[in-house]
């Protein structure tokens, strides 16, 4: 499958409620998570992979929080849902950071926790 491929799919497919695409190559044994609209932006029509799946902003949550490291809670502040996040600031201290519950939050922390590598 290619790049053309997938993005010809995308748009034969209904994707709202799904900001995210899980994709994988053939040779490779990680998966790669992205918001989707950023993977639009970059992926090459030639680019090869094995294949794809949208997910939806609560199938990320739950990958996020079976990757993380650190600390992971959801709340509600001022009628808002958020993130709790506790993590080391690049000073080495604790901190919690409040975060909306959006799909760039999770996709942002996500990229932090995971350093851009996750098992398949």
């Amino acid at each position: 499958m290619r790049g053309s491929d997938i993005i010809r799919e995308l748009e034969t497919r209904q994707q709202s409620g799904q900001p995210f695409i899980r994709w994988w190559r053939r040779e490779n044994d990680f998966a790669d998570y992205e918001l989707l609209k950023d993977f639009r932006k970059r992926v090459e029509p030639n680019q090869e992979f094995e294949g794809f799946e949208l997910l939806d902003i609560e199938s990320m949550w739950k990958t996020l929080v079976k990757q993380s490291t650190h600390r992971l809670a959801r709340d509600k502040r001022k009628g808002v849902e958020v993130i709790i996040w506790e993590h080391e600031d690049t000073e080495g201290y604790v901190k919690e950071q409040v975060c909306p519950f959006s799909p760039d939050a999770v996709m942002t922390i996500f990229d932090v926790e995971t350093k851009g590598y996750t098992l398949v």
